[in-house]
This record gives C-alpha cells, sequence and structure tokens, in this order.
C-alpha cells in the first residue's frame, strides 16, 4: 500500500469517531440554539458540515507528511523481539510478553479504500442523474407569460434582488424550485397558475427568490457532493438534513417579512403539497422538508414534532466512545511519531572493528541504549518490529556493515514494552529518530503479494509435538517485575553485557524463562507465544512466516535440526560462527517442526506490509 493509499485509508477510518464527535458537537450546540432564529441555527449547521468535510483531508494530510508512515500492519504483528549481547555462539532473543494484535484492525485499513471508492462510485450515479436531470429541467421549459414574469420582478425588487432571474413553465417539474447559482432559473408547473390564487402564487414566487438572494443552490451543491464522498457516516446525512430543515425556515421568514401574510402562505405550501411528487437532488423544492412543521410555526402553533431528538446525541456520544477505545493504538502512535516522539539525548554511531563474535541490541536501565556489530537492517528490524523479508530495498552496505551504537535518553526513560496493544515501545521509537537523523533513514509502506510460510498444526487431531509443552511461567508478571529494577534490562543473558552489571548466566541447558535461546540448529525457550516462534523461524527459512497454529497462550519449546544456513545479525555471518560444528544427523528445519512441535510449515502466497527503503546513508563518525 503506497503511503497516499495508506494516509487515505487511515483518515476514512478516523472520521467515524471523527464525524460522530462533530455531530455531537451539532446537536448539542442546536439544542441550545433552539430559541434563537433559523438562520442562526443554519449557519452552525452549514459550518458543522464544512468540518465533517474538512476533517478526513486534514488527518490524510498530516499522515502524507509524516517522514515515517505508521504501519498499522506491522505493529500488529510486532512479537516485541529485544536482543542481548552474548558471545557466540548461542545468542538469547528476549522475547517480551506478546502485544495482543488486532487482525481486523488491519483488514479494516486494507479494505477500507476500495470499498469507499466503490460506494463513492455508486451514489456518484445520484449525483450524475440529479445534474442530468436538472440540466433537462433547465433546457425543456417554456417561458413564463408577462403577468408571471411582472409578479418575479416586483417581489426581486421586494426582497433586494438585482441579478436576472428567468423563470420557466416545465411540465417536468411537479412544484416550484430553483436550479442554477450564476444564472438563476425558477421553474414552475403550469398548474400551479390554476390551483394558487395570486397572493397565493406571489408567496410562493418569494419562496423561490428567497433561495436565490442566499445563495442556497450553491451549498445544496455542496451538501450534494459531501454526501457522496462521506455516504457510510450518518452524521453527514442528519447534518444534511438540519441544513435542509434550516434552510427552508430561513426562507420562510424571509417570505413572511416580505409578503405580510403567514396563513396566505401556508395555505399555498398544503397546496403545492397535494400537487408535489419528487424532486432531483439537485434542486430545492419548496416543500421538500417537513410541511405540517413549516406550517405550524408560520401560524405560530408550539410543536415539538421536528425539534431536536435525543437519539442522535445518544448515538453519537456511543459512537465516540467506542472509536475512542478502538483507535487509541493509533491516536498514540500518531502523536508519538510526530515532533513530539521521544529521542535520544546523545548518541554515538561507530563502525564496529571488534572480532570477538559478540553482538546485540539492548536497552538498560537509566535510558542507555546499546547497539553492538549491529547492521543496518537488524537496527531497522529492531525499529519497526518486522521480520526480515518485510524490509525491501536499500544499499548495498544494508548487510554488510555493522555499527556500534551507545545513546542515552532522559533518566526517567523506560525501555519496558507497552501494555498489549501499545503499539511501538520507546526504545524502538526513539531508534527510529535516530535512524532518520544519523542514517538519513527515510521509508514507506507497501502492500505486496510475497511467498510465505503458515505456520499450521500437522497432525489431524491438531494434538502437539512432545517438546511443545505449554508454559507454567506467568510472563507478563515476570516482565513486570524486571520493568520495576532487573539488572540490564528484561533478564538474564549467557554472557555478560557491557556497560552493566553482570547478570546470572543460565546454567548449561537451563531453560531460560520467557525468553529464546537461539543457536545454530537449536531453539530453546520459555515462555513463547506462537507469533513469536514464526518470527524467528523466518530468520531461517528465508521467508515470512505467519501463525497460523490457533494455539494461544505461552509455550516451552525445544527445537533441534540441522541448518542450512548461519543467520548473523540479519548479515555475514564472523569467522567464530562459520567454524561451529554442526551435527549432521539432525533432520532438516521441516522434518523437525513436525516431529518435535507437531508443526509444520504450509508454503502460500500471502498479501504482506512491507517497509521499502526509499534512501539511507552511512552515518559519519563521532
Amino acid at each position: 500500500m503506497s503511503p497516499l493509499a495508506q494516509a487515505l485509508s487511515a483518515a476514512l477510518i478516523h472520521f467515524i469517531w471523527q464525524g460522530a464527535l462533530v455531530g455531537m458537537l451539532l446537536w448539542v450546540a442546536l439544542a441550545a440554539l433552539r430559541n434563537r432564529s433559523a438562520d442562526v441555527r443554519y449557519a452552525v449547521s452549514c459550518a458543522a458540515l464544512a468540518v465533517l468535510v474538512a476533517a478526513p483531508v486534514v488527518t490524510a494530510a498530516t499522515f502524507v507528511l509524516r517522514a515515517v508512515p505508521v504501519d498499522v500492519r506491522a505493529a500488529s504483528m510486532a512479537t516485541g523481539l529485544r536482543t542481548l549481547i552474548a558471545p557466540q555462539p548461542m545468542l538469547s532473543i528476549w522475547v517480551n510478553p506478546e502485544a495482543a494484535s488486532a487482525p481486523w484492525l488491519a483488514q479494516m485499513q486494507l479494505w477500507a479504500l476500495p470499498v469507499w471508492s466503490m460506494g463513492v462510485l455508486l451514489f456518484s450515479v445520484r449525483l450524475a442523474w440529479g445534474c442530468t436531470h436538472a440540466f433537462a429541467l433547465g433546457r425543456r421549459g417554456d417561458p413564463a407569460d408577462e403577468a408571471v414574469l411582472a409578479m418575479v420582478r416586483a417581489v426581486g425588487r421586494r426582497m433586494g434582488i438585482g441579478r436576472p432571474v428567468r423563470v420557466l413553465m416545465s411540465l417536468l417539474a411537479d412544484g416550484p424550485s430553483v436550479l442554477g447559482w450564476l444564472r438563476p432559473i425558477i421553474l414552475l408547473p403550469p398548474a400551479i397558475a390554476m390551483g394558487l390564487t395570486p397572493s397565493e402564487l406571489e408567496a410562493v414566487i418569494a419562496h423561490e427568490l428567497a433561495h436565490v438572494k442566499r445563495c442556497d443552490y450553491l451549498v445544496n451543491v455542496f451538501q450534494v457532493v459531501a454526501e457522496t464522498l462521506f455516504f457510510y457516516h450518518p452524521a453527514v446525512w442528519w447534518t444534511s438534513s438540519r441544513i435542509r430543515l434550516e434552510r427552508e425556515l430561513c426562507c420562510d421568514d424571509l417570505v413572511v417579512g416580505s409578503c405580510g401574510d403567514p396563513l396566505c402562505y401556508a395555505r399555498a405550501l398544503t397546496t403545492l403539497e397535494k400537487q408535489r411528487i419528487s424532486a432531483p437532488a439537485m434542486a430545492m423544492a419548496i416543500t421538500g422538508s417537513p410541511l405540517l412543521y413549516r406550517i405550524q410555526r408560520l401560524l405560530g402553533v408550539s410543536t415539538r414534532a421536528y425539534g431536536l431528538s435525543r437519539w442522535p446525541g445518544v448515538l453519537a456520544l456511543c459512537v465516540v466512545l467506542v472509536s475512542a477505545a478502538l483507535h487509541l493504538n493509533w491516536t498514540r502512535l500518531l502523536a508519538q511519531t510526530g515532533a513530539d516522539a521521544p529521542q535520544f539525548e546523545v548518541a554515538s554511531v561507530k563502525p564496529h572493528k571488534s572480532d570477538d563474535g559478540t553482538f546485540g541490541i539492548m536497552g538498560q536501565p537509566g535510558g542507555r541504549f546499546t547497539a553492538t556489530n549491529a547492521s543496518l537492517r537488524l537496527l531497522i528490524r529492531t525499529a519497526y518490529q518486522l521480520q526480515d523479508d518485510q524490509i525491501v530495498g536499500g544499499p548495498g552496505w544494508l548487510n554488510a556493515d555493522h555499527f556500534d551504537i551507545v545513546a542515552k535518553a532522559q533518566e526517567n526513560a523506560s525501555f519496558v514494552p507497552p501494555p498489549p496493544g501499545q503499539g511501538p515501545g520507546p526504545m524502538q521509537l526513539m531508534l527510529r529518530a535516530l535512524l532518520a537523523d544519523r542514517f538519513k533513514l527515510t521509508v514507506h509502506t507497501e502492500t505486496r503479494e510475497l511467498p510465505i510460510y503458515a505456520l499450521v498444526m500437522a497432525r489431524r487431531d491438531s494434538k502437539p509435538g512432545s517438546q511443545l509443552r505449554v508454559s507454567a511461567v506467568d510472563c507478563a508478571a515476570l516482565a513486570a517485575a524486571r520493568g520495576r529494577g532487573g539488572p540490564g534490562g528484561p533478564g538474564r543473558s549467557d554472557g555478560p553485557a557491557r556497560g552493566t552489571a553482570s547478570p546470572t548466566p543460565f546454567a548449561p541447558g537451563e531453560r531460560p524463562p520467557c525468553a529464546m535461546r537461539v543457536g545454530p540448529g537449536t531453539i530453546t525457550s520459555g515462555g513463547t507465544r506462537m507469533p513469536q516462534l514464526a518470527t524467528t523461524l523466518s530468520t531461517w527459512v528465508n521467508r515470512i512466516v505467519v501463525d497460523r497454529t490457533g494455539l494461544s497462550g505461552s509455550y516451552d519449546i525445544d527445537l533441534q535440526w540441522t541448518p542450512d544456513q548461519m543467520p548473523f545479525g540479519l548479515g555475514a555471518a564472523p569467522p567464530a560462527a562459520a567454524a561451529l560444528p554442526i551435527d549432521p544427523d539432525r533432520p532438516s528445519i521441516f522434518t523437525a517442526l513436525q516431529e518435535q512441535l507437531g508443526l509444520k510449515l504450509e508454503a502460500q502466497r500471502g498479501q504482506v506490509e512491507v517497509l521499502v527503503i526509499d534512501r539511507a546513508e552511512p552515518p559519519t563518525e563521532d
């Protein structure tokens, strides 16, 4: 999905709560202004419709102007991997409790733009029909007789209308109406002269001239366009209906002020209603809004028939609250990826020159962040929480060159992952800002159809293998305890972490709690969720792996196989790792998954959100 398409999709979805909020505010405003003039309520309603139209435009522009677009799907796929420095051959990849994914939100964003485009196309037929019908009405009418024209000129002078107004008698018109703005035309059916007295006809003409004086046709066109573009939101239709009602009331007030006989005008409205059939969307008919309420208002009869119902306000409030909860993650991401996004106070980036075979990325207490022997691809993968195949493009040194980074955030900065479902944490956001500043990294997201592996159950009874067991460790509680001051980050490592107190190492063969120990042909983990396993497997099979096992909860995993590659930091392996012995008697990773875990990888193709690297430059050494 291109940045523009992604921005439009996000704006359409955000408009659900934005429109409900504007509708609720309009409902409150109209209730407060119920005793004011119709002109005031009309102006407020028009302003609300303008805000409704502007809201998605501003939202889309905000997303487009982001230097790094927010990838909602990638955030939902994130597994919160944190890599600690450890000597080869064993690298501990610490896994935080998995964020609750929202696949329906990703699907909603994926389908929002196509569904909206189809809806706009269908409602454009209504708009095109209205324009065609209005054009036909303006061309097929006959000029009115001199008596009617003289009445129009007299009423026009009395109402202060200086521009010429054409009057046509049309058999296609079933009631008086106005067409056009620059060159307005009043359409009158021939039977109107027989059904109305001269004074009633004068009142009807005054009503149509009131529309001309107020330039209501132009506002009506704006309403129809808004209804076509935002057809899916009830607030737009309700606001537009309020505009039409208040507009007719405004014209009624002008008619009474010009003719001075509300009873005669009320009789004219009643007679016309008996003759009315329908009117095109682009024409404004005199009887096009609640007639009984208008007649009662003209006669001074107190009524609440068309007063503000409570239901629109209650419904809008419910939509706002539900949408606010559903969009909480997006709102947080939008705020954090802007000018107020967290950043490191100081950062040092240098080429890696050591041959000790260690690499890793680690956040430490006190706001310290270190990356050792990390390629730019690994840094991008960590910052955007992606699988390897979701990173597309980039310079040739993306994998080959490795860097050491030491950065310092504020003293109170925390690298503890956010609660489930809250998107990237502070470390990821700070790392994104650092990459944009020091590596001049610019990216965008697209949707591509790529080969993938689906991780599914291998057995018909969906029973896991003997080396895939439900974990008894509460990883969420353990991560919270570590976040309150555990040494060196989220857990222990297989070796000392530079710059921190040395945590207690794991004993040989000990299973790391809530972590994953990955070596050449081995995965030993505790408290691991299936999407996290899928992400780790993707490194060894050179393809995106998507979890479709249907298994929830955390598992202890023991997997052994004979690898046919040695991924190291998502780049070239160091000499120490290349010389490691590999047991050739183990099965392949595909066979090992079935025999040991009761899982298998099925080759498929699927729509995948990828991060496309537009630009990256080598950093200047400091």
